[in-house]
């Protein structure tokens, strides 16, 4: 064990590396780069990436709705908007502004091509019938115009893919123009404005969890142990492994995204779980009445070996994670593991060397508290061996009841659902679903399989007209805009400007003429017509705004309209390609099953070798298994009864949580194959291991659930959902095996005769 010199230069050494990395994490950028949940190597994610390269992205655009009190259609306010929009157009990073009040129809005659505006803010009167005339054709409402006629809305397009500076003083300066005009009321919606709202939630919630698990844990450290030293040095050296982790991060490029934001809170709950069973062992040695030194050195050869495994067995649990397609549950995962055995290395070398230089007469005997625990403990161990039996068929009850549960989860994710209800953020993306067409966008590209051909033929744009309304039809679709929405303009402008021919001519020889004269006139190709229709008239995109009705309906959407289209004979004609960046999100989604199987399955095969070679016993293997497979049955059985589907965020916990549950059960057969080695016999060891192990698990799961527990108070519903179900998760694995693990050792293991 080391000397007092030795535990100096240790602690001295860990302190410098310490402040270096301290200083590294005081760097740590935070991120939120949305396009990293896509999935990688995938030809859904390069279909995207031409889709964009040809038309635009679809997501760098904001959206600023207007009310007024006395009516949009008012001519002050038509004019206040008008201002507002040059002002706009000014700001930086800004490349357009599609606005109302600029918004122009053709109308062809023989003097050419002249445009009118579709308001008429000078004049009150020409206004009222504006009104009626917007809302009778539809083709701006639910887009540039509410559906209740109280608010219009603007387009702002910024600069593709903005930095995080850049996008906020973007959206400042818009906040502030808002502000100077002094509106009614204005609603934002939009990728920036979404960046920022969760950049400022992440920062604010990594010192809310800490601080809150830091106050937990300092409280229960104290009325435990009942010794300063006891709470103050366990709580800096479980610090110390969350700066190391941060300033590893920090070195390694890594910025902390949303998921990154739970790893400070993890490593906290989960080293100060090594920490405390380090500790009781210490103290349970110098009370009774061993040396420092000796207890020193006993517990590190009993515990030390068990926090290594349990360490490892949670870092396991973590790095499954990597199996799965969505990058930022990839890096957690990653990081998540380094940082669980960076927290085992400082606890096993930096504990001794405290205990060494610590003063002995801090060590407060509490024989009360101890002999209350015994008590307990002694209690719940013959309760479970006594009613063994009902224990068992009691758990496989709930077991069959939670599969039925299973049956009910189905996958699904919404957009912004991540946000509490009332979040602002939430409320603004609740306006624009109800008030306009939606917030979930739509994106589908058309291309000729004949690359001989061009779209720009009657043939061809009939067949996008039927696939428009199709698409129209099982997506509820709103503010849809294809290259068919520019043949209706134009429709209507060689005829006088009158609604009724705000469509698509009924003759295919009427409309090959319509096709030539919109060239030959120049209407097309124009800057507009470009985001929907590819220079050479090869690539049609169809792009619309649908209700947020989450990953498992659009899904079912999009197979119903697939399932029609392959119906239509002409269709193989044609490559129709849905894509997006909501689809690509969902898809990652849809791969959660596959990805949970995986990570499951790898975390349950390490940890059945670990305890192959630990213990040389299959029956051991199935012992460790089954308490902490009950638990993640019960966890999945109850999402299924209450609706809470599978996510990135629910998905994760059950590796998270095996690999973390799975501890107490190390703790608990470590002591137990100490005892056998000592030649008592299997029941006599078993009481032992309960007993003298029974404590340290209690508290280590009591951390454990309150670290987690305080995840729960997060605006995020994911750390939110997170939170619940592994605090739910891990206090069941303590019941298993406080109940069921003695019942499984005592039926179905035979240990050698030597340990008889």
């Amino acid at each position: 064990m080391y000397s007092r010199k030795t535990a100096v230069v240790i602690i001295l050494s860990v302190f410098a590396v310490t402040v270096f990395l301290a200083y590294r994490a005081s760097l740590s950028k935070f991120d939120y780069d949305f396009e990293k949940f896509f999935p990688r190597n995938d030809t859904e994610t390069q279909t995207f990436e031409t889709f964009r390269n040809v038309f635009e992205n679809d997501y760098d655009f904001l959206l600023i709705a207007l009310e007024n009190h006395k009516g949009i259609f008012e001519p002050d306010f038509l004019h206040k908007v008008e201002i507002f929009t040059d002002e706009l157009k000014e700001l930086p990073y800004v490349t357009r502004v599609i606005s109302p009040t600029e918004i122009k129809i053709p109308i062809v005659s023989g003097a050419g091509i002249s445009y009118r505006k579709i308001l008429h803010p000078n004049n009150k009167e020409l206004l009222q019938k504006d009104k009626v005339r917007i809302y009778e054709t539809g083709e701006f409402t639910g887009s540039f115009f509410s559906k209740d006629t109280t608010a219009l809305c603007l387009i702002v397009l910024n600069q593709e893919r903005l930095s995080k500076k850049k996008s906020d003083v973007l959206l400042n300066e818009i906040e502030i123009l808002l502000q100077s005009f002094g509106f009614d009321k204005a609603h934002l919606a939009g990728k920036i404005k979404a960046q920022q709202v969760y950049l400022q939630r992440m920062q604010q919630e990594i010192l809310l969890f800490l601080s809150l698990a830091i106050i937990l844990v300092i409280f229960l450290l104290a009325v435990t142990f009942q010794s300063l030293w006891s709470v103050i040095f366990p709580i800096l050296i479980v610090l110390f492994s969350i700066i190391w982790q941060l300033g590893i991060m920090q070195l390694l490029g890594k910025k902390i995204d949303i998921l990154q934001v739970l790893v400070p809170t993890i490593l906290f709950v989960v080293g100060m779980s090594d920490v405390i069973h380090i500790l009781s062992k210490y103290l349970e040695e110098l009370r009774i009445g061993r040396t420092k030194q000796e207890a020193i050195k006993k517990s590190v050869k009993e515990v030390g070996l068990a926090t290594f495994l349990t360490s490892f067995t949670t870092a396991v649990g973590f790095a499954t994670l990597v199996t799965s397609s969505i990058t930022p549950v990839q890096d957690f995962g990653l990081y998540t593991s380094i940082g669980v055995m960076v927290a085992f290395f400082l606890t096993i070398v930096l504990m001794p060397a405290v205990m060494v230089l610590a003063p002995r007469l801090r060590i407060i005997s509490n024989q009360k508290s101890t002999h209350h625990w015994n008590i307990l403990l002694h209690r719940l161990f013959l309760f479970s061996i006594k009613y063994r039996w009902q224990i068992a068929v009691s758990s496989l009850i709930i077991a069959g009841i939670s599969t039925i549960g299973m049956q009910k989860l189905k996958v699904n994710n919404l957009l912004l659902e991540d946000l509490h209800p009332r979040e602002p953020l939430k409320q603004e993306f609740a306006y624009f679903e109800q008030a306009f067409s939606g917030g979930r966008p739509f994106e589908m590209q058309v291309k000729l399989k004949d690359t001989t051909e061009n779209l720009w033929q009657a043939k061809h744009i009939r067949y996008l007209e039927k696939l428009e309304k199709a698409a129209s039809h099982h997506f509820e679709l709103g503010f849809v805009q294809s290259p068919l929405t520019f043949i209706r303009f134009f429709h209507r402008a060689v005829n006088s400007g009158l609604n009724a021919y705000y469509r698509i001519p009924d003759e295919d020889e009427k409309l090959d003429s319509l096709l030539h004269d919109m060239r030959t006139l120049g209407f097309l190709p124009s800057e507009e017509s470009k985001r929907f229709l590819s220079e050479n008239f090869s690539i049609a995109r169809i792009s619309g705004k649908m209700h947020d009705v989450g990953s498992y309906r659009a899904n079912r959407m999009e197979k119903s309209f697939m399932n029609e289209i392959n119906q239509w004979s002409e269709t193989k004609k044609y490559l129709v390609e849905i894509t997006g960046s909501a689809r690509l999100i969902d898809l990652n989604i849809s791969h959660l099953s596959i990805n949970l199987i995986k990570g499951l399955s790898l975390a349950f095969v390490i940890v059945s070798v670990l305890f192959g070679l630990l213990f040389r016993s299959w029956q051991m293997i199935l012992i460790a298994l089954i308490p902490n497979i009950f638990p993640l049955l019960i966890i999945a059985g109850w999402m299924g009864f209450t609706g809470i589907d599978l996510k990135v965020s629910s998905s994760i916990i059950f590796t998270i949580a095996f690999g973390i549950a799975v501890d107490d059960t190390i703790h608990f057969l470590s002591r137990f194959r100490i005892e056998l080695d000592q030649r008592k016999s299997k029941l006599y060891a078993l009481k032992r291991s309960y007993l003298s192990t029974g404590k340290a698990i209690f508290l280590t799961t009591l951390v454990l659930c309150m670290g987690f527990a305080g995840m729960i108070s997060s605006s995020f519903q994911s750390v939110y959902v997170i939170g619940l179900l592994t605090t739910l998760t891990l206090f069941t694995a303590l019941v298993f095996d406080l109940f069921l693990l003695p019942f499984l050792i005592i039926v179905f293991y035979n240990p050698t005769s030597k340990n008889q």
